[in-house]
């Protein structure tokens, strides 16, 4: 996020009410803490980068000191889709998903994108001409993304990673900010794998549930290999799951509290697919799977907008939540990642395979 906003404007400050970063350097600048930032924030503008959940407690801690949202301060999700486009004509994306595969080496019960519970026959590797032409289909109506986010399933099981990642560095690296692979850590890529990830900067984010299945000498390799190519990588420890109820113990939300409810969640996790961009990927992947209905206004048709047919703005408006009735269907029956879902399920939980 820093290196997107320091292109464009000059950044006064970093912030953080972590401790331990107070006083510790970052891109050039001291990180401070609130109160020694409070002094000088009335002439800057104030942007957010926390994620939905931890901005509520910003928000609140902004507005006792006197600060006005929107004008004073705003979330940085809505400052790039609006700023960007309002004073620049761009449509610039936050973040936006891939899948390369549905195919994974874990089967988790409480699987985010729902996997074992597919209907048969559903899950695969996505063709590399299919993703292509979805990439292509993006690019046409978006002028920039700032977070392109690899997933499966698990992406590092996808027979074609290397055309997939030289197409991306060959084509669309200076359309794209931050570039990572989503896994969890169970296979270690080939070293001609390793060479394009490092050739076209692009990182890896490793889920770590070593501590509740035993796979941890395979994450120290990874991580070994990971360094002696130069490739920057995350270790996610101790990873809170939420529980989304879907599909076995759904939720029951209607009216204005779905419609609260769909705002605390604000899904950033966008996925593009079949020339689409879907609002959130936990709807997408239970549509596809073929355990959802299929509804029109949970995604955005980016041959429409080619076409002239729908105006690019469609798109931000749709990350935005401008979403006809307020909600999707799927928030009526998902408990989403929002501060009103305190409910939280066992990490990396294995199902028995079918025919194992």
């Amino acid at each position: 996020m820093f290196a997107t906003l320091h292109r464009d404007f000059e950044i006064v400050a970093v912030v953080d009410n972590s401790p331990a970063k107070q006083g510790t350097m970052f891109c050039g600048h001291a990180v401070l803490s609130f109160d020694e930032a409070k002094k000088f924030m009335p002439q800057c503008k104030i942007i957010v980068t926390a994620s939905q959940y931890y901005y509520q407690d910003i928000r609140v801690q902004l507005k006792d000191a006197g600060f006005v949202e929107n004008k004073d301060f705003i979330m940085y999700q809505q400052f790039v889709t609006e700023w960007y486009y309002k004073y620049k004509n761009r449509v610039n994306v936050l973040k936006t998903d891939i899948s390369l595969t549905t195919l994974c080496t874990l089967n988790c019960e409480n699987c985010m994108q729902f996997l074992p519970y597919w209907k048969a026959g559903r899950r695969k590797e996505t063709p590399l001409s299919e993703i292509k032409e979805n990439v292509k289909a993006y690019f046409q109506c978006v002028d920039y993304l700032l977070d392109l986010d690899v997933v499966g399933g698990e992406p590092f099981l996808c027979s074609r990673i290397n055309q997939f990642i030289e197409y991306i560095g060959e084509q669309w690296r200076d359309r794209i900010g931050y570039i990572g692979f989503i896994t969890n850590g169970m296979i270690v890529p080939k070293d001609e794998t390793l060479e394009r990830l490092h050739h076209y900067s692009m990182d890896v984010s490793i889920s770590d549930y070593s501590g509740d299945i035993q796979y941890n000498h395979k994450i120290e390799i990874l991580c070994e290999k990971l360094e002696q190519y130069h490739i920057s990588y995350m270790r996610n420890k101790n990873i809170d799951w939420f529980d989304f109820g879907f599909p076995k113990d759904k939720y029951h939300y209607e009216g204005d509290a779905a419609i609260r409810h769909m705002q605390c969640c604000n899904s950033i996790e966008h996925i593009l697919d079949d020339k689409k961009l879907f609002y959130c990927g936990m709807e997408w992947s239970a549509q596809k799977g073929g355990i959802f209905p299929i509804e029109e206004k949970a995604y955005v048709d980016l041959e429409k907008i080619a076409a002239g047919e729908i105006e690019r703005k469609a798109i931000l408006e749709m990350i935005l939540a401008n979403i006809e009735g307020g909600c999707l269907e799927f928030c009526k029956v998902c408990g989403g990642f929002g501060i009103d879902n305190n409910n939280r399920v066992a990490t990396a939980k294995q199902l028995t395979r079918a025919g194992a």
